[in-house]
């Protein structure tokens, strides 16, 4: 064998050692981790090296104990366990029974409820409601109909289509169609053998309800079918979000026709809407009023910080599944590691939650956090380690504690920064917290003359050559500030007043209300705006030293 023959069986040797996935085995995670290895000539030494560092990194992931527990931690923070191994906060256990008692008493009794959730933003109000609906459907199959709306997306004409299109869904999915979903079809009578088919969604909105409450009258339980009882008929559940959208100045007519569904509908109709709203009812009017049943179930917060500790346990801690499982020993560990934690005001863990209480107040908050550390670990030792010293946690919140604006002040230029603290002094200085551009301009004018005052200028020096410039800073006019104060617009410092969704009272809304019709008559100088930033915060913001620090202060 010549040299040259020699040279070329070492080199397809070399390559076999490295690419030939024959030799590390028909694991798919082995075959994906080796095609990404680069393809290059390599000694046998070099390949064996890198196929023994592969299967330690392959054997540090499989550990199906670990990977079970861990699959159960997240789904246990995200809340989409079985209901049987979901605990709802201690706090929130009467509202949890409130909710649970009308939609029993819709599903099971038969009865027309309608109430409304009111609770701050990420309170848990979808969460206790999807949670009820999760054992009433395990307990009480084709019983009960869903049909969920959202204000934020729906409008009034497409929240019609949208309660249209789920209710001929699911009462397909209820009559066991098998052959698709067809359109909707009304029985008239006994005596009459043809059916009509309707379009649900056509007409004005009470010939479309008339036409829903028709659909409803005639159709039955499928289960109830069977064991002969014809009487029974399928409660239906509205849950709408956002519910407050809807109760706007110009009007409510799908709430009123809602509403008035629970009244005089022979079918059970169970209406819960949800908002953040807590003077919900003042908002609407009163034929609507008069058809609400006027329940409002308030979602508490945590009214101390031993209280938002143990809900912070209660976040962390699984339930220990009773028939014995292979991750219940890591289960264990885990919520005597979490319990000890936060009992020891020394720890990290502590720490942060206890900044959480003082800044944002939110489980949700927390669960976020905690999300990438149970994901990012690959062996229990490792995730209690993280736990321990709380390393991604700290680094989570540091990007959440930056506001969006606070981030935004810092981009300003010096021009757009003197006009946002003279809006943001007019604010604090007037009665009703609110300002406008001639008022801001004036601010901006005393100020630039104030300081303009304490700088030394030429004028008062004995000079006579021409060259030396001054040194005075320059009072724009109001005319070339006007693009100053459309870009703050823009980057939402300044709001105008009638744009501001939440209102005091209905007098506000009607108020409000006029006010944006008016706008096309008001002159641009006069528009009253709010200043989403407060001096306070332009003061912890800009630098100390800018020119215009001192005035974010009165």
């Amino acid at each position: 064998m010549t040299d040259i023959e020699q040279i070329q069986n070492k080199e397809q040797i070399a390559s076999i050692g490295v690419n030939d996935t024959t030799n590390i085995g028909s694991d798919p995670e082995i075959m994906l981790s080796t095609s990404a290895l680069p393809i290059k000539r390599a000694s046998s030494d070099n390949a064996d090296q890198i196929s023994e560092d592969v299967n330690k990194k392959i054997q540090k992931t499989i550990d199906p104990t670990f990977l079970a527990f861990k699959t159960r931690l997240l789904r246990h923070l995200n809340q989409t366990l079985p209901y049987d191994e979901t605990k709802v906060f201690s706090y929130l256990t009467e509202t949890r029974q409130e909710i649970s008692r009308i939609l029993k008493q819709s599903v099971i009794q038969k009865e027309s409820h309608s109430a409304i959730v009111v609770g701050s933003r990420n309170s848990y109000k979808s969460h206790l409601i999807n949670n009820e609906l999760r054992y009433l459907k395990k307990e009480h199959p084709e019983q009960f109909i869903v049909v969920r709306l959202n204000g934020l997306i729906h409008s009034e004409h497409t929240a019609i289509k949208s309660i249209a299109l789920q209710l001929e869904i699911e009462l397909k999915k209820l009559n066991n169609d098998e052959e698709g979903i067809m359109p909707l079809q009304i029985e008239h009578s006994a005596d009459n053998d043809e059916d009509e088919d309707i379009n649900v969604s056509a007409g004005s909105l009470t010939e479309i309800f008339e036409k829903i409450l028709k659909l409803l009258d005639a159709t039955k339980s499928h289960s109830d079918k069977k064991n002969g009882n014809n009487k029974a008929k399928v409660s239906v559940i509205f849950i709408f979000d956002e519910i407050d959208t809807f109760a706007g100045p110009v009007r409510q007519t799908l709430l009123y026709n809602l509403f008035d569904m629970v009244e005089h509908s022979v079918v059970p109709v169970c209406i819960l809407g949800t908002t953040s709203k807590l003077n919900i009812s003042e908002f609407l009017e009163k034929r609507v009023r008069s058809r609400f049943s006027q329940r409002v179930i308030y979602v508490p917060e945590t009214a101390d910080l031993d209280e938002f500790m143990l809900t912070s346990k209660e976040n962390l801690s699984p339930l220990v599944p009773k028939p014995d499982t292979e991750d219940k020993k890591h289960i264990i560990e885990w919520n005597e590691l979490v319990d000890n934690l936060l009992k020891d005001e020394s720890s990290q863990l502590f720490s942060e939650i206890q900044k959480n209480y003082e800044t944002f107040k939110s489980q949700t908050f927390l669960k976020n956090s905690i999300l990438p550390l149970v994901d990012g670990n690959m062996e229990f030792s490792e995730l209690k380690e993280a736990i321990t010293t709380c390393k991604s946690i700290k680094d989570y919140c540091i990007n959440q504690y930056q506001n969006e604006l606070t981030a935004m002040v810092q981009t300003l230029s010096d021009l757009e920064l003197a006009i946002l603290i003279a809006a943001a002094r007019t604010t604090l200085k007037s009665k009703d917290g609110t300002t406008n551009f001639n008022i801001a301009y004036v601010e901006y004018s005393n100020m630039i003359k104030t300081l303009n005052a304490r700088i030394p200028s030429t004028n008062n020096l004995n000079f006579t050559s021409d060259k030396i410039l001054d040194n005075l800073i320059k009072l724009w006019s109001k005319g070339d500030l006007k693009n100053i104060w459309e870009s703050l617009q823009e980057l939402k410092f300044l709001t105008e007043k009638g744009s501001i969704g939440l209102r005091e009272s209905a007098q506000a809304v009607f108020y409000a209300s006029n006010y944006m019709i008016q706008t096309s008559t008001i002159p641009f100088d006069l528009r009253t705006f709010n200043v989403q930033i407060t001096l306070h915060d332009l003061r912890r913001i800009v630098s100390k030293s800018s020119m215009f620090y001192p005035w974010t202060q009165l």
